[in-house]
């Protein structure tokens, strides 16, 4: 692959990544929901529903991309999207929020771990996977952007109505799987097609697992990653409720979560100039912000609140970016999307037991 098929490679992660995350029906799905009358409680079982159907899918969807391809892998992703906008679109009743919650988390299942897998591959296959930390932080930022952008037009969705804003999300999710389809598939994974699919199943399986046997500390590097991106998720889902509430008028809310989402694009930005420090340093210096964070939701004060946001955001991203090098440096080539999805894996078990009582403690 030359650098400018590498180039053209990574554009397309770009534009689908940006096209994942600037749905304002899912950046703003709980006003959403609370627009429609559903309790913050619901919201937070419906927040748990997501992390099960994660917790359930992760690892097969990982072993999926390392089998049958990331490139479909990423198309699947798609067409989970659009089952999860139109279910949610066109079935009223919480029952059919829940399972259309449940296509979203499939969804997210299908491209986590798979992006970053294509884009590491893609490059350690030109022998330039040092480029990998840029690329990241990259991503990054583009989720920020996007997310915060569609964020920031949360009171369209409302005033377009539920309905009309999952038929844009079917649109958008239609444009981005066009996108994929010119996606080049790894070498790594081509080399597989001649075997058959029980030796492929069971060389991802045996691999991965050997792996994590002899890799105690990627078990300690995933766990504090989680718990980070653990606050930082639930915190800024739920300020998009908790915000109106200390009288702000109803056009800052977009730009005030905007802001906060910006903090992420800070972190992604200054994970490039702490390569040298320990994770373990790292880790106490993004737990502390995202604590911080965390007790400025209980101020009731507006713009405190937005402080908090912005820097449990730059602690997430921070502590992602140099988590997900970290992890890609130390994975073989053949199980990467496999064993990357375990860091997703790990964050739905503690976000499972999270969601819940952040929907209690929030909803005081």
């Amino acid at each position: 692959m030359s650098n400018t098929n590498i180039k053209r490679q990574l554009g397309l992660l770009y534009i689908s990544n940006f096209l994942f995350n600037i749905s304002i029906a899912g950046a703003a799905w709980v006003l959403l929901l609370v627009s429609d009358g559903y309790s913050l409680i619901q919201v937070g079982f419906a927040e748990t529903v997501f992390h099960i159907v994660s917790l359930m899918a992760e690892i097969p969807s990982g072993m999926f991309a390392d089998v049958f391809g990331r490139k479909k892998s990423l198309i699947i992703s798609c067409v989970m999207t659009m089952c999860s906008a139109l279910i949610r679109g066109f079935v009223p009743g919480f029952a059919a929020v829940c399972v259309s919650v449940g296509f979203s988390a499939l969804s997210y299942n299908f491209i986590s771990g798979c992006d970053s897998a294509v884009a590491y591959d893609s490059l350690l296959e030109e022998g330039q996977q040092n480029k990998y930390d840029r690329f990241v932080s990259t991503q990054t930022m583009i989720y920020r952007i996007s997310n915060g952008l569609a964020t920031l037009f949360a009171g369209v969705a409302v005033i377009m109505g539920n309905r009309n804003a999952q038929i844009l999300s079917v649109g958008i999710s239609a444009v981005n799987m066009i996108c994929l389809l010119f996606l080049r598939e790894n070498k790594v994974i081509l080399k597989k097609s001649g075997d058959t699919l029980s030796k492929r199943i069971t060389d991802v399986f045996k691999g991965s697992l050997q792996f994590l046997k002899g890799n105690k500390k990627v078990a300690g590097l995933i766990f504090r990653n989680a718990l980070v991106g653990g606050i930082d998720v639930l915190l800024l889902f739920f300020l998009q409720a908790k915000l109106p509430m200390t009288g702000i008028p109803d056009w800052t809310l977009g730009p005030l979560l905007f802001i906060m989402s910006m903090g992420g694009i800070l972190g992604a930005l200054a994970a490039r100039k702490v390569k040298k420090t320990t994770l373990g340093r790292l880790f106490i210096f993004c737990i502390s912000l995202a604590l911080i964070g965390l007790v400025s939701e209980f101020t009731g004060v507006w713009y405190l609140m937005t402080i908090g946001g912005f820097l449990t955001a730059f602690a997430d991203d921070l502590i992602q970016i140099r988590s997900d090098v970290a992890l890609n440096e130390m994975v073989p080539p053949e199980q990467r999307a496999t064993l990357m999805s375990v860091n997703s894996f790990c964050f739905s078990v503690l976000m499972i037991v999270m969601s819940p009582l952040a929907g209690f403690i929030f909803s005081l």
